[in-house]
């Protein structure tokens, strides 16, 4: 405990040491703490336009009724399809109503038009009115008299996006030349305190040597925080997913009312099923990765058959992918592993999960059991789009996901925790891919004979 407080000078040395690095340091720091909140700002407010993107949503609204008015004139068309139209109309008037998009249509004067179009448009539910020709005549008529308002919205939005952008631009531009100014100012002041940091180096060594280990604390402290930060982020969209999901199901019943049919409750039993499939899964990827950091996870290693095993994995995935082949193999009978069976039933139930998520549908997954070298192995391979290069370096990173990969339910957390579960049982999993053809995941085991079972 002594260390810290000999660390620093003693008494009223204090000032004589820092107070002529003082005026410097406010010369450096000031302009470039201004402009670094200005740039910071700049940053923000584009951010902020970027995820609004009108135009999209508006162009989505345009497309989403034209779609209504075509598939309503259409005789070819059933009730279930010019229904499905009808809600995804509703639904894209109603991001636009919502939130920071309501904001920007009230600053171009066309909330009021927006609102009166959704209005309309109700006042011709076929759920609730009933599907029948001149409701189908009205919708059709409907949508395409409603074009050349979205048109007209879509365009003031245009020119709007076009402005901000470019007085962004302009900001931004002028920000540059300010950021040059102060870290020109701020190079001749660090050359001046350089100077003033040699001549006292002696008697700053030691303070310099806990600044090193504060900044060290800081930055695990900063990377702590971003794990954090990403792990919420992730958790918090594959949740809100399927619970979306099961609030999107319940509320096409709703709309039904006394004419929801054994189909519809079946069809909407069916997508209530699979987001709680998968939100069962997050749940206990997560908790299981939190088990993994306080090391409260215990590997009870005892002689497991392998082939056993693998039919258990396979059998628990095809009730999350029911119509996807998955092909078991095995080089030999009776294979053993040293292992604990329900750590390894996790690890193969992300590799086989994540071969069936990126895999095409119409294309099995191979499962195959073999030994080598005293280890037994799991090899799980898919003919998906494999991995890249420069990707594959950072597959088995928490919360990494490849850019291919972001449209994909996930957390980021499977093949890391596969790694690590591996680990505790004396194991490791490896990686083959080749773009275009697919991949290669293989658990590793210590293998085990019969005379340990």
């Amino acid at each position: 405990m002594s260390a810290p407080s000999a660390a620093a000078p003693r008494g009223g040395s204090w000032m004589a040491l820092y107070g002529p690095l003082l005026p410097l340091l406010a010369i450096c720091l000031v302009p470039l703490a201004f402009a670094l909140t200005r740039t910071a700002a700049i940053e923000r407010d584009m951010r902020i336009a970027a995820t609004e993107n009108m135009l999209w949503v508006v162009s989505q609204t345009q497309m989403e009724m034209l779609n209504l008015a075509v598939t309503a004139m259409s005789p070819d068309q059933t009730e279930d399809d010019i229904a499905h139209r009808y809600d995804m109309v509703l639904s894209r008037l109603a991001l636009l109503q919502d939130g920071p998009q309501r904001r920007y249509l009230a600053e171009l004067g066309h909330e009021v038009t927006v609102g009166q179009i959704e209005r309309e448009l109700r006042r011709l539910d076929p759920v609730a009115r009933g599907h029948s020709d001149e409701l189908h005549d009205a919708l059709s008529g409907l949508g395409l008299d409603l074009q050349p308002q979205l048109k007209r919205i879509a365009t003031d939005v245009m020119t709007a996006e076009w402005t901000a952008a470019a007085e962004r631009l302009d900001d931004y531009r002028s920000m540059q030349r300010t950021v040059v100014l102060a870290v020109g100012s701020a190079l001749v002041a660090a050359l001046v305190i350089s100077w003033l940091l040699l001549r006292n180096q002696r008697r700053l060594h030691r303070a310099e040597m806990m600044q090193v280990r504060a900044n060290v604390m800081l930055e695990r402290e900063r990377n702590t925080s971003a794990w954090y930060k990403d792990f919420a982020a992730l958790v918090s969209h594959e949740i809100r997913t399927p619970l979306t999901l099961i609030d999107s199901a319940m509320h096409r019943l709703l709309r039904k009312g006394e004419t929801v049919t054994a189909h519809d409750v079946a069809e909407r039993h069916a997508v209530i099923h699979d987001a709680v499939l998968r939100l069962t899964r997050v749940v206990e990827t997560v908790l299981m990765a939190g088990r993994v950091d306080e090391e409260a996870v215990e590997s009870r290693l005892a002689p497991e058959n392998l082939s056993a095993l693998a039919e258990k994995a396979i059998a628990d995935a095809q009730r999350h992918y029911p119509d996807r082949e998955i092909i078991l193999s095995s080089s030999a009978t009776g294979l053993l592993a040293q292992c604990d069976r329900h750590l390894v039933g996790h690890i193969l139930g992300n590799l086989l999960s994540n071969a069936l998520k990126y895999s095409p549908p119409d294309t099995p997954v191979e499962l195959r059991l073999f030994a080598q070298g005293g280890r037994v192995a799991c090899a799980v391979g898919d003919r998906g789009p494999g991995i890249t290069p420069a990707e594959q370096d950072h597959v088995f990173e928490r919360f990494y996901r490849g850019r291919d990969q972001m449209t994909k339910p996930g957390t980021g957390l499977g093949l890391a925790l596969s790694r690590e579960l591996a680990s505790l049982q004396g194991g490791e999993v490896t990686m083959e891919s080749w773009p275009g053809r697919g991949s290669l995941f293989t658990l590793w085991l210590p293998a085990a004979t019969r005379h340990d079972a």
